[in-house]
């Protein structure tokens, strides 16, 4: 009986719209995680890199080259040796809306990736990678007279990159790489009806597959070759394409009755919009730099899914921009660290944000009328060196979410953690020959 109007929905196409609205609009819910992840590619991930995340992601004009920077490959001509990074992900997220509550708990491994100079010579820098773009995890369950029925939303988008940067002049950096997108989207509506007697579950899932391709594109120019007196002070970009995706649309239902199960699937179409980044950063003494950044992303043309082309964009989605600033004490590696107390040596971080996210649900409050959502967040860290040129970044970040109308939308606090780890040994020093 409640699957029921769940398959017979005249609009594949929104069908997880009239989930999201259905689940904001319900007020007997216990819900696990964001309800925001049920809209769109879920929650955009700005960068997994634990010493980015520590300074609130603002690095798009990083210069060190002890690391592999995934937000500007124009970063990889600085790179000092070849590195391996693995990075871990810890999330808390409590969402609430008057009497509902929810809580969510996940660790995730959150991208891989390695990087190399080619070239001392020309400059020429080598990365390529594997990190996600969105996260899309959460539960909601809907108690009744009739049972329960639990919504579940699974996945997201990630991307493979690989990517060239090189120095053409002292002050300017330049670099591109190829970003592949893949990634699944799959939503749940399980219902146990009780009625006195134990029954078999009915469960109604829809998923989605996609993929797309995409250039990224980014800058560094660092004044302080150019005239003297502007010593650290970097300005840089990085540009997303925006990506057409194929899209693949799977409805799998399974009644309490098992004989009856049904797939049906469809292709269509999805668009991952462009993305851009602007950085401006300075140094204070040898140790210390501050860092402000700009990001921006368009939102309101994209659907992860469309039946026809040209394609019709999610109403629940528009545009997203994020003000971040971090400073940080650099960690002291290598030759430079001998003799040096271990604590003098950690690098310590601190960073800011505030964002308005591309999510725009309908409000509870007022009839047809949508609501847009802000996060402001606070974020520190550690980066702790380990033998010649390895080092361990750990991360802290603390945040709320909150809808422009006060209780017409969930209202969030979340935590996050993450880890990861750069490996740069003697072993991953290259050779070198005469003429180099």
């Amino acid at each position: 009986m409640i699957l029921t109007p769940l398959y017979r929905l005249p609009s594949r196409r929104y069908f997880l719209l009239a989930i999201v609205f259905f689940l904001l609009s319900t007020h007997e819910l216990f819900a696990q995680g964001s309800p925001y992840e049920f809209i769109g590619f879920g929650t955009p991930v700005v960068s997994q890199s634990a010493r980015l995340e520590a300074i609130a992601c603002s690095g798009v004009a990083l210069t060190d080259g002890r690391m592999i920077n995934d937000l500007n490959p124009a970063a990889w001509s600085m790179l000092t040796r070849s590195r391996i990074e693995v990075k871990l992900n810890f999330f808390y997220d409590k969402s609430d809306l008057g009497s509902d509550e929810g809580i969510k708990r996940l660790i995730k491994f959150s991208g891989a990736s390695f990087g190399t100079l080619l070239s001392d010579k020309y400059n020429l820098g080598f990365a390529f990678g594997f990190s996600p773009i969105s996260n899309a995890v959460a539960e909601v369950n809907q108690l009744d007279s009739l049972g329960t029925t639990t919504y579940t939303r699974e996945g997201g988008l990630s991307q493979l990159y690989i990517g060239l940067s090189a120095r053409p002049i002292s002050a300017l950096n330049i670099g591109a790489r190829a970003d592949f997108l893949f990634g699944n989207l799959r939503s749940i509506g399980q219902a146990d009806v009780s009625r006195g007697v134990e029954t078999v579950p009915g469960l109604f899932q829809r998923e989605y597959s996609m993929t797309g391709t995409r250039g990224t594109f980014g800058f560094l120019l660092t004044l302080d070759s150019l005239v003297q007196e502007l010593r650290g002070l970097t300005i840089a970009g990085a540009y997303s394409l925006g990506s057409n995706l194929n899209s693949i649309q799977r409805t799998h239902v399974t009644p309490i009755n098992s004989a009856l199960d049904s797939t049906i699937e469809h292709t269509g179409y999805g668009y991952y919009p462009p993305l851009i980044r602007l950085g401006l950063a300075t140094r204070f003494g040898d140790r210390y730099r501050a860092e402000v950044d700009i990001t921006g992303q368009d939102f309101s043309n994209s659907t992860y899914y469309s039946l026809t082309k040209p394609i019709v964009a999610d109403p629940q989605l528009g545009t997203s921009n994020r003000y971040s600033i971090g400073i940080e004490r650099l960690p002291m590696m290598g030759d430079e660290s001998k003799g040096v107390p271990f604590w003098e040596r950690v690098g310590l971080r601190i960073g800011a944000s505030y964002a308005v996210l591309p999510f725009n649900p309908l409000s509870l409050t007022a009839t047809a009328s949508r609501v847009s959502v802000s996060e402001i967040s606070f974020t520190a860290g550690l980066g702790m060196p380990m033998n010649t040129e390895s080092v361990f970044d750990f991360s802290l970040g603390l945040g709320l979410r909150s809808p422009s109308i006060a209780n017409s939308a969930p209202k969030e606090l979340f935590f996050k953690m993450g880890a990861s780890i750069s490996l740069s040994e003697k072993w991953f020093v290259p050779l070198r020959r005469d003429d180099d």
